[in-house]
């Protein structure tokens, strides 16, 4: 122990991260107050102007519609994607296509991708839509999703699918009744992911968002054009507000799933024992 060595770096660190802080601390102070800087009083009248604009509120329930709709998609499909490689009897080079695939959407920036999708969907159905937006982000943000679940599957035990095939189960009936109750905290903290990143993601979106398909991170870069810096902290602490709250259920969830798998192991470990 040094306490004189200690205190430094604390009060070293402290000093850090405060100032770091205060750079974002002005994303809280400007929506508060009348106006920025002449008139500080406090007020919650550019709340008030956001949540009474139809299309602010129209642009809100876009953005969470795609994160949900993101969400679930990419959950499906990563989990979907490690069912393969980490479960199934495949031969290992299709395990391999998988796997590269992985790689190569996990080293792509955004801005690429919406480019890309913006020139191959141009002029078709799917131009300016909400579902090429959802695909773009299951897509772009597959790969983490992905060696998530992977990583779970495998630290699961190798012979559920044969001991459920001696007793007349088929594979898919063990992946639903045995495999999934199993990873079901993996696959909340999966859909956590893609539910947050897809709420605050932006490269890729700003070449595939229309006028009728304008998300919350779209709108905020429309309206710093125009200078409504006001609005763009209340949409911005509308996301993080979101987030948060969305955080605090998914997080909830997994936990709670994870204590009753663990507390169900318990209960078969003094079955056995007895």
């Amino acid at each position: 122990k040094n306490p004189l060595r200690d205190t430094g770096w604390g009060v070293s660190s402290t000093a850090i991260s405060v100032a770091i802080l205060s750079i974002f601390a002005v994303i809280f102070v400007v929506p508060l107050v009348e106006e920025w800087p002449y008139q500080t009083s406090f007020s919650l009248e550019h709340f008030a102007a956001v949540f009474t604009d139809s299309e602010l509120i129209t642009v809100y329930w876009h953005s969470l519609v795609m994160a949900l709709l993101t969400a679930f998609l990419g959950t499906l499909a990563a989990y979907g994607a490690a069912l393969i490689t980490a479960r199934s009897t495949l031969p290992p080079r299709y395990k391999r296509v998988i796997e590269n695939i992985s790689l190569i959407t996990n080293t792509i920036p955004g801005m690429v991708v919406g480019i890309a999708y913006m020139l191959v969907f141009s002029g078709t159905s799917l131009q300016n839509t909400l579902t090429l937006i959802v695909i773009c982000n299951v897509i772009h943000y597959f790969s983490t999703p992905y060696l998530m679940m992977k990583n779970s599957l495998s630290k699961m035990n190798a012979g559920w699918e044969t001991t459920a095939m001696l007793m007349g189960d088929s594979w898919l009936q063990t992946i639903l009744r045995v495999v999934t109750p199993n990873a079901l905290s993996s696959l909340i903290e999966v859909f956590s992911y893609y539910f947050i990143n897809a709420m605050v993601t932006i490269s890729a979106l700003i070449f595939l968002a229309g006028a009728r398909t304008m998300v919350l991170t779209t709108k905020i870069k429309q309206l710093q054009y125009i200078n409504e810096y006001d609005q763009v902290f209340v949409l911005s602490l509308l996301i993080l507000a979101t987030n948060l709250i969305a955080k605090a259920i998914f997080t909830w969830l997994a936990n709670k799933s994870s204590r009753k798998g663990s507390s169900n192991a318990k209960k078969r470990k003094e079955m056995k024992a007895s």
